[in-house]
């Protein structure tokens, strides 16, 4: 059997779910899904396929992904051919979608080994204070956007983000905040940016940001502005014509290098 060469992702939600504590089958299952959803972002591997790989019957494989279904990891789309089921696209997602935030939190050191208590403690703490401070320095605590909000965009226009992509989302947002996010991704659909193109688009627009140190909406959008206007004074200065390529001419004695004149 054929199997993916890309990584697979696993990521916290999923691990720490108090709902999956006694599924581990379906946590592998998962990080299954995610590595054959790398190349399209979504998976069109069939029961028979995973029954097959785990050596499991059909009708676990089946019970496994509608529990993930269920807590809102997997997202099933069947595609039809009139009446007909032509594919089924089984898209991963890293943020539960029908999940009280409040209550998952409060449970779940449930599912983990009350030796390790401590320790994850302390670095629920270290993270909090150090998502404050982010979202202090960038300005979050008026942020009018959620990831959900940016996960949404990018899925309406490109399509359902693969596991690359999803992760970059997730840090991005942890480090930007989701209203920077949003307006990069916006600018990006304004210049035609395509699916192929956008995550790379994305990080090269945050390596910038990094270097000159913006951290917000406002920042940014002076930056292009200024930026625009650069370019608008480049081009009127041509004459409203576009800078010619430089040709040098060829010379009448012009002798080609030896083994250049075949």
């Amino acid at each position: 059997m054929e199997h993916p060469s890309y990584y697979s992702i696993l990521t916290a939600n999923v691990r720490y779910d108090p709902r999956l504590k006694n599924h581990a089958d379906c946590k592998v299952l998962y990080s299954e899904i995610t590595a054959l959803s790398n190349k399209y972002g979504y998976c069109h591997a069939t029961n028979k396929y995973f029954a097959k790989l785990y050596d499991r019957p059909v009708p676990t494989i089946s019970k496994w992904i509608n529990l993930l279904k269920d807590c809102g990891y997997l997202k099933v789309v069947m595609i039809k051919d009139g009446k007909q089921i032509k594919e089924r696209r089984i898209y991963p997602v890293s943020t539960p979608i029908n999940v009280d935030v409040n209550t998952y939190l409060g449970k779940r050191e449930e599912g983990i080994n009350g030796n390790v208590k401590s320790p994850i403690n302390v670095d629920v703490k270290e993270n909090i204070t150090s998502i404050n401070n982010t979202s202090k320095n960038n300005m979050l605590n008026d942020a009018r956007h959620t990831f959900r909000d940016v996960h949404n965009l990018w899925e309406s226009n490109w399509g359902f983000p693969n596991g690359i992509a999803e992760q970059d989302l997730t840090e991005w947002t942890k480090k930007y905040g989701a209203d920077l996010v949003m307006h990069v991704i916006t600018y990006a659909l304004r210049r035609n940016i395509n699916s192929k193109g956008a995550d790379r688009y994305l990080a090269r627009t945050f390596e910038q940001y990094d270097k000159q140190s913006i951290k917000t909406v406002e920042q940014a959008e002076r930056s292009e502005k200024q930026h625009e206007q650069q370019m608008s004074r480049e081009y009127q200065s041509m004459g409203g014509r576009r800078r010619p390529v430089h040709v040098d001419p060829v010379k009448k004695d012009y002798t080609p290098p030896k083994g250049f004149d075949r």
